[in-house]
């Protein structure tokens, strides 16, 4: 609220040459007021109209004496908004009025506020009541509702903002509207069941009723087969977005895109589609997602949220959002500053996993047990924090992260060495793995249809989660398929039945698993697996058997003395 709002007022009889004047200074009085407009009133200080600096140029050009009385100009029936009182909320009323296309997006900058006298109480512009409402007055619409989009929107549902939910697939539409999530995670279905026709309600799109004051893109932006970004889940739902934007509407991006792409891409389509200007008729942010699988509800109200926007009013808004998860509010100077967080976080962490299995890949041929190697070099040495090696390095973020960040680097400098190099440390701890298993089986006849026994499909076992991309098991499994071996049995109490349908994996428990198997693999450390009678479970494998501990979750010493038992870790 401006409280010199006064110093914009003029009279009917003022010239234009003294009104000119009085914009130009008022600029220098208080620059909080808006520029370049002047306020004609009558004595009792009731709005008769309005000019600006550009309707008095346009005189001057035309010939016009400088003496003349503005009321000569002015704008007599200027667009206004009348309240009861001041400062309150009007978003609704304006938001009305854009739909309705009585308010043209020109006028945005400078909206006259009057009560019902007439009488002139201030002069916002749109950007500012955005920045000062209550941000749950707004709707929120998430494309997207995988792991990403529904953890945000039933977390937001939860503190009282009223979200849209749209998902291209028909099959995760239709399990959420019957109150199921198709993915898990802690507390998860409890949110749905709790939220779900309230205030999280499933859309076919964002038109009419459905539309959104703030869109939130959490779509995929998988790797092509030849590791480079494909951005056309990303097209498919600015395109969905694009259609029904409106003056005042932001765009927030989650999706973990190559530098540059909000500015270059995201931008110019929403534009093209909406006829808008980004930054001035709308806004745009980016929030990279950095939540783990299986703790995502949870570190949505405890990481730090990272704001970078194509302009201060773009960062101030979603920051606005965000303030109700998280007390910790990170801005950035840049989108791309925004886009670069999420990349060099899961650059770096690559990295540091793929030097952890090279420590590996080194210790076992000179017989070192490498998980007694890292806890030794890391204990009370505070400047060490390495870890421990993995069968891979997997999930749908860390296999293709490094690339985007790649893709990025290329297009300024030569490509960047390390995070190329990490990712051929893991494919070579994926083939030596490989190659220990199917040497076992070659050495001792077991044949192609000799049972192999997978315990952990997902990703990973801790925290507990049901993703299946990018998991390590997986790959092991088609490796082994592809070369002729068909009788996979595996176990995983985290993962849906129906999503490993088709790929030749017989769904067992771990007793009926064991039973003459010829290997085992353990290939995630999910708290399941971590009270397995393994002595005896193994008693019951067909000899010699091949037990493969990835996260050394066994007792070498008591492997060891197992008669027919090759005992294998990392």
């Amino acid at each position: 609220m401006h409280t010199s709002i006064s110093k914009l007022f003029v009279k009917a009889g003022d010239t234009l040459q003294t009104v000119m004047d009085r914009m130009n200074n008022v600029r220098k009085e208080d620059a909080s007021l808006p520029r370049g407009i002047a306020l004609v009133v009558d004595t009792g200080k009731r709005l008769l109209g309005i000019v600006t600096d550009g309707d008095v140029r346009r005189e001057f050009s035309k010939g016009t004496p400088a003496g003349t009385p503005v009321s000569k100009i002015m704008t007599k029936k200027p667009g206004t908004i009348t309240v009861d009182r001041w400062p309150s909320n009007i978003l609704p009323v304006l938001s009305d009025k854009i739909k309705a296309g009585s308010w043209p997006k020109e006028r945005l900058e400078k909206i006259i506020i009057v009560d019902k006298k007439n009488h002139v109480l201030d002069v916002v512009s749109f950007y500012d009541l955005i920045h000062t409402s209550d941000v749950r007055y707004k709707h929120i619409g998430i494309v997207g509702l995988g792991y990403v989009g529904l953890t945000l929107a039933l977390t937001l549902a939860d503190l009282g903002f009223r979200v849209k939910g749209h998902d291209n697939n028909k099959k995760v539409m239709e399990a959420l509207g019957k109150g199921r999530a198709h993915f898990f995670e802690e507390g998860l279905d409890e949110l749905l069941t709790e939220h779900i026709g309230k205030n999280f309600v499933l859309v076919d799109d964002f038109k009419g009723g459905n539309n959104a004051d703030i869109y939130i893109v959490a779509v995929g932006t998988p790797l092509t087969s030849k590791n480079q970004p494909d951005l056309t889940a990303l097209k498919g739902s600015l395109t969905t977005i694009g259609k029904v934007l409106k003056p005042g509407d932001a765009v927030v991006l989650r999706s973990t895109v190559p530098i540059g792409t909000t500015r270059n891409f995201v931008i110019p389509l929403l534009e093209k589609l909406s006829r808008l200007k980004g930054g001035e008729d709308f806004l745009v942010s980016f929030a990279p997602e950095r939540t783990v699988a299986g703790k995502a509800l949870e570190e949505l109200k405890t990481l730090p949220q990272i704001i970078g926007g194509v302009n201060h009013a773009a960062s101030e808004l979603i920051a606005n959002m965000f303030s109700f998860l998280t007390r910790s509010i990170i801005h950035v100077d840049s989108l791309e500053a925004a886009e670069m967080v999420k990349l060099i976080n899961n650059s770096y962490r690559d990295v540091t996993f793929a030097f952890a299995n090279e420590v590996s890949l080194v210790a076992q041929e000179w017989n070192v047990h490498t998980k007694k190697l890292i806890e030794a070099a890391n204990y009370g040495y505070t400047r060490s924090t390495i870890p421990l090696p993995s069968p891979g390095v997997g999930g749908y973020c860390l296999e293709k992260d490094p690339f985007l960040f790649m893709a990025s680097a290329k297009e300024k400098i030569n490509k960047p060495k390390l995070p190329e190099h990490a990712r051929s440390v893991t494919n070579a701890m994926r083939k030596k793995i490989l190659t220990d298993i199917i040497s076992f089986l070659n050495t001792h006849k077991k044949g192609k249809n000799a049972k192999i026994l997978v315990l952990g499909l997902a990703f990973k076992g801790r925290p507990e989660t049901s993703d299946l991309r990018g998991s390590t098991s997986l790959a092991y499994i088609t490796d082994l398929q592809s070369k002729g071996y068909k009788n996979i049995w595996g176990c995983d109490p985290s993962v849906f039945a129906h999503e490993l349908e088709g790929r030749g994996i017989t769904l067992t428990n771990p007793k009926e698993g064991f039973k003459n198997a010829d290997v085992v693999l353990l290939m995630t450390n999910n708290p399941a697996f971590d009270d397995l009678p393994l002595k005896r479970l193994l008693e019951t494998t067909k000899k010699p058997v091949l037990f493969f501990d990835a996260w050394n979750i066994a007792s070498p010493a008591d492997m060891q003395k197992l008669p027919g038992v090759l005992y294998k870790h990392l």
